[in-house]
Parts: structure tokens; C-alpha cells; sequence
């Protein structure tokens, strides 16, 4: 199973995480796109707690792939539960770890554990650009060195959301068929 994991406020209509939603789905490929509670106001226990309650019953393997600060609830979720029957993750611009905004206080800092991440270490892929309000690409390095995972700059590809051209976005498909998820 996908499972896909929005950031803060959400992914909205036009986004590439529903568009990739939508693109799974028509290939009748397993996907879950929880709704995380209060994606305004997030939580990372509550973030937490419900993706965890989410794949919980779900037979491995799983593939993450995750927007801003999704990267980092599904790393706390890692760190504290364990991989949960995870084979492979996409993150997509995570927010700074330093990130000064207090409605994702609760996130930071992230754990960023190489140990937990190691067993899919090369399976997974963080993309960052190098021209994103809430990250820069030396922070987007220093986490995939951080978790021992493999890291993409996209030149002006801004936070990899709607406001930056980002609603149909192939590359995730690509990636999904590269890491064997479809």
C-alpha cells in the first residue's frame, strides 16, 4: 500500500499528492491519503497516533511519500514505533529543522535517526529545490545525511507544491515504479 502523507494546512485540491492520489487509484493500486487532524493547527502526537492507527492493520510492505511537514511526523513515527512494515519513502521538501512557526513547534526538532532509517535507507529519496521558502538545499543535504538516505535539488522548484507548479507531477509516479511500489 501508498500511503500518502500531507503537511502542514494540508494538500488541496490541485496539488500533486492528490493528483497522485488519483493517478494510483485509476491503476487500482492500494492507497490510503489520511486526512491528519487539524491540519492548521498539527499536532505531532495526534499525527502520530493516527497514522500509526492508520497502517496498523495494514499487511506489509508499505511506501511513505510525504510533503513538508509530513517528512517529519512520519519520521517521529518511525522513531517511536518502528518502521511499521515500511519498505521505502518519499520525502518531499520537509521544512527546516530550525523552521521558526509556532503551529509545527510541536515537530521540532526532528529526530533525524540513521539507525531507523537504515534498513530502507536505500530505498528512500529525499527532493528538495533549491529555492524553498521553508528549507535550503544545505539543510535539505544535511537531512539525507542525517538519515543516510540519497537527496534530489530541483532548480526552481520552489516548496514542490501548487503555489510552484506542482499539481500533476510524474516524477512521483516515477519514483513509486523505480522503488517497485507499482
Amino acid at each position: 500500500m501508498i500511503v500518502i502523507v500531507h503537511g502542514y494546512d494540508g494538500s488541496g485540491a490541485g496539488h500533486w499528492q492528490r493528483w497522485l492520489e488519483d493517478e494510483l487509484r485509476q491503476r487500482r493500486v492500494p492507497v490510503a491519503f489520511p486526512d491528519l487532524p487539524e491540519p492548521a493547527a498539527p499536532q505531532k502526537d495526534r499525527w502520530v497516533t493516527a497514522l500509526a492507527e492508520l497502517v496498523g492493520g495494514v499487511p506489509p510492505p508499505l511506501v511513505f511519500v510525504c510533503h513538508s511537514l509530513g517528512c517529519w511526523a512520519v519520521d517521529h513515527l518511525f522513531t517511536e514505533r518502528g518502521l511499521l512494515g515500511a519498505q521505502a519513502a518519499l520525502l518531499v521538501a520537509p521544512p527546516s529543522p530550525y523552521l521558526l512557526f509556532e503551529p509545527v513547534e510541536s515537530f521540532l526538532p526532528p529526530p533525524c535517526r540513521d539507525d531507523v532509517w537504515a534498513p530502507i535507507a536505500a530505498r528512500t529519496l529525499l527532493v528538495g529545490s533549491d529555492n524553498d521558502d521553508f528549507t535550503t538545499p544545505e539543510e535539505i543535504n544535511g537531512i539525507a545525511n542525517a538519515l543516510g538516505i540519497r537527496s534530489e535539488i530541483i532548480p526552481g522548484g520552489g516548496h514542490i507544491n501548487v503555489d510552484s507548479g506542482h499539481g500533476p507531477w510524474p516524477f512521483a509516479l516515477e519514483w513509486l515504479a523505480k522503488a517497485g511500489a507499482i
